[in-house]
């Protein structure tokens, strides 16, 4: 008698258990799942989510610029983007870039400290004596020009690089140097960092007159 009783309360529990799992696994209303994450939307990744710094905003004018459209840049950290980045990343969904780059702290820093002190790099590069400050300069510009390029939608690395040497000059008179230093930073950059670069940042046709070539002159790149 007692075993009876017993059978009986364990199979109305299972049941009640039976009953809540059933209730946890039906879809909810409209089809949409329970716990959506809005974040992996592209339609949230695409967009900066914090207001600008001065830096930033400033950074973001010149970037607009070269992306031929409005764009802006944070300096962040993106310790979870590819390993080969240069210095900055843009989301892409298909061939559709972000509305912005995320540039390392310590490039941003570079920058600053360039917007600071912009003029000198033609008098070393003719003396061949230029410090380490100027070629992490010619770096920083280029990893901004780089991203910028990204934003104009250019996928390709070794398209999105040799354009952005390219850019260095425009990208360096518009932070305060003048045309010649302009000109000697991305000859500094094309000279030195550009061979130590991956293969897939490079191309053959990155040369003057190349394919690659937005507006060939005289002063490459």
């Amino acid at each position: 008698m007692g075993s009876s009783v017993q059978w009986k309360h364990l199979g109305a529990g299972v049941v009640i258990l039976l009953a809540v799992v059933a209730l946890r696994t039906l879809p909810s209303e409209g089809g949409q799942p329970l716990r959506h994450d809005h974040t992996k939307e592209w339609g949230y990744v695409k967009v900066a989510h914090r207001p600008a710094s001065e830096l930033e905003r400033r950074l973001g004018e010149i970037a607009s610029v070269v992306a031929r459209r409005p764009v802006q840049v944070r300096c962040e950290d993106f310790s979870a983007g590819k390993a080969l980045e240069p210095g900055g990343v843009v989301q892409f969904n298909g061939e559709q870039s972000a509305d912005f780059t995320r540039i390392r702290p310590d490039v941003c820093t570079a920058l600053l400290q360039f917007m600071r002190r912009p003029a000198g790099t033609a008098a070393c590069a003719r003396a061949g004596s230029c410090d380490s400050r100027v070629l992490r300069s010619a770096d920083a510009l280029t990893v901004l020009a780089h991203e910028s390029s990204h934003l104009e939608g250019i996928r390709n690395e070794a398209v999105a690089q040799c354009y952005a040497m390219q850019a260095v000059p425009r990208i360096a008179r518009a932070l305060g140097a003048s045309t010649e230093d302009g000109h000697a930073l991305a000859s500094l950059e094309y000279a030195f960092a550009y061979p130590r670069m991956p293969p897939a940042y490079r191309s053959p046709d990155c040369r003057s007159g190349g394919a690659l070539d937005r507006s060939p002159r005289a002063d490459w790149p």
